[in-house]
């Protein structure tokens, strides 16, 4: 079975989610999917590939490439270790397909057992708000999933109340949830929130001026705005901007967002806030307007500047975006691969994410 439609996708993830409900064994039922994934789209599955731009399915899509990485490989784990693994991919697949396949089923059993990120993704993607008050009670029981709980909980405010994000921004030391409670409140101020309040009876990150900034952020007109200069506030930004991104159509805008990700790639970032920053930016560029875009790029430096960016991605998310490359048409690549010659320091010929794709590309067109 190739794969030419998004009907063609649709049908392969019935096929999985049959053969995870007939399968007794879950090894089993992940080395029938491992095999249809090779046979369908070789054995390196990214979502770039397919030019996905959902976020449940770019997940399905990495999951599908781990099975085949961990069931195509002779592995040198302990057998506990093994079975774990196995048991842990064959339960989120189990999650998505579900979800994808059978949405009704899906909430039904999300009532009787533990949340999981892929949950996280679902929610917000399927626009379940029925679960927001699920999503508020198994935020302190799984402190792992706190930064995926209140990011999709940013999409639900209407549902939230305003001490639920009140509560957050004033007692917790993670400066992400910091910066992303803020949000909330900044979505919530017309329910009476005082800011001069809220500025004074925080505590640490230099909040003060966090929310003096939040307070005078333009969520309409996002180009009328400074660039963030720190990390919370440029956190507050991108989460901001994720949310909204396929609703920008000025260019000014775009060309906003561009100085954005720029300035991100510039601080330092670590650990989980940086890969939830990544993620969320990857976002960003999968949602804007790709004939905008395109038009932007036909400027050099703008172009070099976005290639940068992608640089700075790690390989896993600069996956996502390679769809968005491709649709972008030649001329991005070919300035991109132009400057690389004329200026061989510009790029890191070895590690580049977009050199490394323009190699690539090249030879499948041998």
């Amino acid at each position: 079975m190739k794969i030419k439609t998004p009907g063609d996708i649709d049908s392969l993830v019935e096929n999985f989610y049959n053969i995870i409900n007939t399968s007794d064994c879950h090894y089993e039922a992940l080395k029938k999917i491992s095999d249809l994934s090779i046979d369908t789209f070789g054995d390196y599955i990214t979502p770039g590939s397919f030019c996905l731009k959902d976020e449940i399915y770019i997940n399905l899509f990495e999951l599908l490439d781990q099975i085949v990485f961990e069931l195509s490989n002779d592995r040198e784990e302990k057998s506990n270790i093994r079975d774990y693994i196995i048991e842990d991919i064959y339960i989120r697949l189990s999650i998505i397909l579900e979800a994808l396949v059978w949405p009704e089923r899906y909430k039904k059993n999300l009532k009787n057992r533990p949340l999981r990120y892929e949950d996280t993704v679902i929610i917000k993607n399927l626009d379940l708000s029925e679960f927001v008050q699920l999503l508020i009670s198994e935020q302190e029981e799984w402190i792992n999933l706190e930064k995926n709980i209140i990011k999709t909980l940013l999409y639900f405010t209407d549902f939230v109340h305003m001490d639920y994000f009140y509560n957050i921004f004033l007692n917790t030391k993670s400066p992400f949830l910091k910066a992303a409670s803020l949000l909330g409140l900044k979505y919530c101020q017309d329910r009476g929130l005082n800011w001069k309040t809220l500025k004074y009876s925080s505590s640490g990150l230099d909040s003060p001026q966090l929310v003096k900034y939040a307070e005078r952020f333009d969520t309409v007109f996002l180009s009328s705005n400074r660039l963030p200069s720190q990390k919370e506030d440029a956190t507050f930004v991108v989460l901001h901007v994720e949310k909204q991104a396929a609703l920008y159509k000025k260019e000014e805008d775009i060309m906003w967002i561009l100085g954005l990700a720029e300035r991100v790639s510039s601080l330092n970032f670590e650990n989980s806030w940086l890969n939830e920053i990544n993620i969320s930016m990857c976002n960003i560029f999968l949602r804007l307007d790709e004939s905008l875009l395109k038009k932007i790029f036909k400027n050099e430096d703008i172009v070099l500047k976005a290639a940068k960016f992608l640089d700075y991605l790690p390989r896993n998310l600069f996956d996502r975006l390679t769809g968005l490359l491709e649709s972008l048409g030649d001329n991005f690549l070919f300035t991109i691969e132009r400057v690389a010659q004329v200026k061989s320091n510009f790029f890191d010929n070895y590690n580049s994410n977009i050199l490394s794709f323009i190699t690539y590309k090249e030879r499948d067109l041998l």
